[in-house]
């Protein structure tokens, strides 16, 4: 019964990511697509039946599949090319992907097997609106980008995570994390402000941001106020990131001490309101 559940889950995964490229190809006369529906679900059932073949015939029989299904791909794209002229790889990939998922979802972890078909699915739907992102996307942006993967994904790894000096204070991973922290919400703040504008973007920001830490928004947006005319609006930003940082505690209290919030809530909600009041009116303030 357990092979049985699992070739069901690379059958459905199979299904699912062929729902998408059928989808997308369903202007195209029947049988001049590559892989329809039906196919993909092959694809995925195929994968999850050689992984129950490997488990008694060895592994490399698995490798040796997947290297076959890649051939049957690339000779189908090929001939399809010669009549389309459409050298997008995208369905060949997928299909090689479904092959993939469906072994692992039988040798492997079903739900992580679901869950990738189900980003894969996602990203694939996605198309029109990553070439649109493209269409916007300035050198500028992409720099800022790869400066943020490069001190948090390269550098912030490879830190040593340990105590050093007196009292084993100062802790290189901990110290570099705010710096990480501080450059993330400064790239989610420009996103923002690309996306819905200066006046409603930095308000996000700071009500977002606020949930980590209020004091890394008020940095950063200090650091902006010297290179951009928006003083009143990236006040308001900060006053938000502090407004939040109060029902943020009143929710700490009631979940480690309930006995203590009643005596905390009256201050802690009203220096929240007053500071969410204020924010607001600096805000309206601002002209669009």
């Amino acid at each position: 019964m357990e092979s049985f559940f699992h070739l069901g889950i690379a059958l459905a995964l199979g299904l699912l990511i062929g729902t998408e490229r059928g989808w997308q190809l369903r202007g195209r006369a029947e049988g001049s697509r590559i892989a329809g529906i039906r196919t993909f679900g092959l694809f995925g059932l195929l994968g999850g039946l050689w992984a129950l073949l490997a488990e008694t015939l060895g592994a490399l029989l698995l490798g040796f599949a997947f290297l076959g299904l890649a051939a049957v791909l690339i000779v189908a794209h090929a001939l399809d090319e010669r009549v389309d002229r459409d050298a997008g790889i995208t369905t060949v990939v997928a299909g090689l992907v479904t092959f993939a998922l469906g072994a692992y979802a039988v040798r492997g972890d079903p739900a992580l097997a679901a869950a990738m078909a189900v980003a894969t699915t996602v990203l694939l739907s996605l198309k029109p609106t990553l070439h649109h992102w493209l269409q916007y996307l300035t050198e500028e942006d992409l720099r800022a980008a790869l400066k943020l993967l490069l001190i948090s994904v390269v550098m912030l790894p490879i830190l040593p995570d340990q105590g050093y000096g007196p009292w084993q204070a100062l802790n290189p991973y901990h110290i570099w994390w705010m710096v990480v922290l501080i450059a993330g919400l400064s790239f989610a703040g420009y996103v923002a402000m690309r996306i819905v504008g200066p006046r409603r973007g930095i308000l996000l920001t700071g009500l977002l941001g606020g949930l980590v830490s209020s004091t890394a928004i008020t940095l950063n947006f200090s650091r902006m106020a010297r290179r951009l005319d928006l003083g009143r609006l990236l006040s308001a930003g900060a006053l938000v990131a502090s407004a939040t940082m109060f029902p943020r505690v009143m929710l700490e209290v009631a979940v480690i001490n309930p006995g203590l919030l009643p005596r905390v809530l009256p201050p802690l909600g009203l220096m929240g309101l007053v500071a969410t009041l204020y924010s607001l009116w600096l805000w309206r303030r601002v002209k669009n």
